[in-house]
């Protein structure tokens, strides 16, 4: 039996005079028509059954695509948040506080638990902050998940070249991060960390994206077959 698609809600902080992104992409498994099958024996007594697995695929769907132009208001930053969260059903939160730090991070927390206390729904985190420079992940109480550019974007791009990250194509800025996706070229590594945060006037949609792609492939479970 497929999983229910899971939302993945990107949020790309600027600075007040920066661009701000939302995104909502959801984790899809979809059926790729292979089987297998395996005996699984009963306990206790001689019985065994045959069971049937049917392969699957991961692919992300761009649902939602949202930039706030400056002068951004962190607090409307956080409804608007809490309000994605509620119609999407919850899910994962990936937020980028490298030019905000943790206090906006709280806001929008903040926002979110108020807008979903009496509700059943499931709502987890993930702070990421984005260094320029290549090497590996950390984590710092105060930044969260330290990720290069080029990782998170790479998960992505990866995914555009596979053809498993789709993006609406009734989106308003659709064309504008496939765009981004199709031409996108590595830069070499800055001499400054943050540096390579956002390199291109599109970045803040790309790192939305990629933030929740990235964030998926790195910490939820993996599945590659569900029950026929």
């Amino acid at each position: 039996m497929l999983e229910k698609p899971l939302p993945i809600i990107g949020v790309e902080l600027g600075r007040r005079q920066e661009n701000t992104a939302l995104s909502v992409t959801e984790k899809t498994l979809v059926p790729t028509g292979e089987y297998t099958s395996e005996i699984v024996y009963s306990y206790g007594d001689s019985g065994a059954d045959e069971v049937a697995y049917e392969k699957v695929a991961t692919e992300y769907h761009v649902r939602h695509l949202q930039r706030l132009k400056p002068p951004v208001n962190y607090e409307k930053v956080a409804q608007r948040v809490a309000n994605l969260t509620q119609s999407v059903g919850g899910g994962l939160i990936v937020v980028d506080i490298t030019r905000t730090g943790r206090p906006v991070y709280d806001v929008i927390r903040r926002a979110v638990a108020e807008m979903v206390e009496d509700e059943d729904t499931y709502v987890t985190f993930g702070p990421v902050s984005v260094s320029g420079i290549a090497g590996g992940v950390s984590k710092s109480p105060d930044a969260g998940h330290l990720v290069p550019r080029r990782d998170l974007v790479s998960s992505a791009l990866l995914a555009f070249e596979a053809n498993q990250l789709k993006i609406a194509g009734k989106l308003g800025l659709a064309r504008t991060l496939t765009k981004e996706f199709v031409d996108f070229k590595p830069q070499p590594d800055p001499k400054d960390d943050l540096e390579g945060w956002r390199l291109a006037s599109n970045d803040d949609l790309v790192l939305a994206v990629s933030m929740s792609v990235w964030a998926s492939e790195r910490f939820l479970r993996r599945v590659e077959s569900v029950t026929a």
